[in-house]
């Protein structure tokens, strides 16, 4: 058998140990299989857990191809209640991601209302693992939630408290979204500043020397975990050193491979190594990491060369959002999902308010998978890590939660280093 197919085998042979170990109702105060990974996560004692030991199918099945492409897909929606095109979203294309934004609650107690109901809806769906609600919640000036959790400050204010303050401030405002019901965050940012004329980055970065940066983040991936909620890395390869703003036109950075190596891939390096769950591509054009020009996040280079392979990165790899101006200057939503999958990211943030383009792009990868340019075995791969990912953060009730607990554990390969 060829390597692909034994990473792949490995990869189908993770998804039906994590199905198995969820029952069906995904609820709270069921049992699960707890992961050996670096973070600690959440673990409930009260139902007994599968041994690493006992016998598992030696060729699970596929998971559907809707199934398995909805795994890849976050949706979004406008406004303070789930729409119809959501519920279709959900219920029908079996998306098993929702990425909020601030006009889609009000307060802590509508928030909490939304997450309970999404993951109703992820229960009807029938999807394999509990629904992943994300958001985005840096500190500072990128804040979705201010009611419920603990205020954060901004990375460039954090700095100065040192690795433990960064931890003790970021696992407070994560127990709050672990309350409300979120799973993921997309945060914390891993950019280091090395450009003063940057226009997005800023004060929400730790700063700008790798050596002081790394273990502010690996601090800020531990505070996550301990606060009960998933780490996301971004924004992959780097955007601090780019002059310009991807919300409004891709910007371009003129740093070498060996620049880069030695800056930005340093405090990315330090937040996997911290055991980040997922690390969100950017669209900014490298010419020192792609010749062709790509953006980042839609280049195979980047995302599998340096991201998967290169950094030895083996969790989620997220997309940022395809809504930004940037990207919709030069891709349809459809295109932009196919091309940033064919890179290598796992998991798309479709980032619109309309289900129906949303669903387009969904069915244009389904179409690409059928006419063999994508092919099944990666979208299963990718499948599985993100089941992975939402088998380790599932939302139990806090009271129930006993993180000193010691389940029995089993390897997940394909999770993250």
């Amino acid at each position: 058998m060829g390597l692909r197919r034994r990473i792949v085998a490995h990869a189908l042979l993770v998804m039906a140990l994590v199905v198995a170990a969820i029952p069906a109702t995904l609820g709270p105060g069921t049992g699960r299989s707890a992961v050996r990974v670096a973070q600690r996560s959440p673990s409930h004692s009260a139902m007994p857990l599968p041994s690493p030991s006992a016998p598992v199918e030696e060729q699970p099945s596929l998971l559907p191809l809707d199934m398995a492409v909805g795994q890849m897909m976050a949706a979004s929606f406008g406004g303070p209640a789930i729409t119809d095109g959501l519920r279709h979203l959900i219920l029908d294309e079996k998306v098993g991601t929702v990425l909020v934004f601030g006009d889609n609650f009000t307060d802590a107690a509508s928030l909490a209302r939304l997450t309970a109901d999404l993951q109703a809806l992820g229960r009807q769906a029938g999807l394999p693992a509990p629904l992943l609600v994300t958001l985005d919640e840096e500190g500072g000036r990128v804040m979705r939630v201010t009611d419920g959790v603990a205020a954060l400050p901004s990375e460039q204010e954090l700095r100065g408290r040192g690795p433990q303050g960064v931890h003790d401030a970021v696992a407070a405002t994560a127990a709050g979204l672990h309350r409300l019901g979120v799973q993921l965050d997309l945060a914390p940012v891993a950019d280091l500043r090395t450009n003063p004329a940057d226009a997005v980055i800023g004060d929400r970065s730790f700063g700008g020397d790798a050596a002081a940066v790394g273990p502010l983040v690996a601090a800020a991936v531990g505070g996550l975990h301990d606060g009960g909620v998933a780490a996301t890395l971004k924004h992959f390869p780097g955007l601090g050193g780019a002059a310009g703003d991807p919300h409004a036109a891709i910007p371009s950075d003129r740093e070498s491979l060996d620049q880069w190596a030695a800056t930005q891939a340093r405090s990315f390096q330090a937040g996997i190594d911290a055991g980040a769950d997922a690390v969100m591509t950017t669209a900014v054009v490298v010419p020192g990491l792609d010749p062709s020009g790509t953006p980042a996040l839609f280049s195979r280079a980047v995302v599998t060369g340096l991201l998967r392979d290169r950094l030895h990165f083996e969790g989620v790899i997220v997309t940022d959002g395809l809504g930004m101006g940037g990207i919709t200057t030069r891709y349809s939503l459809p295109d932009a999902t196919v091309v940033a999958i064919r890179a290598g990211n796992d998991l798309v943030l479709l980032n619109s308010a309309d289900a129906a383009y949303q669903a387009s792009a969904i069915e244009a990868v389904k179409q690409q998978v059928r006419s063999g340019s994508i092919a099944m075995d990666q979208v299963q791969a990718s499948a599985a890590r993100v089941i992975a990912l939402r088998a380790r953060w599932p939302v139990w009730v806090p009271s129930l939660q006993d993180l000193s607990a010691a389940p029995p554990t089993f390897d997940l390969a394909l999770s993250r280093r």
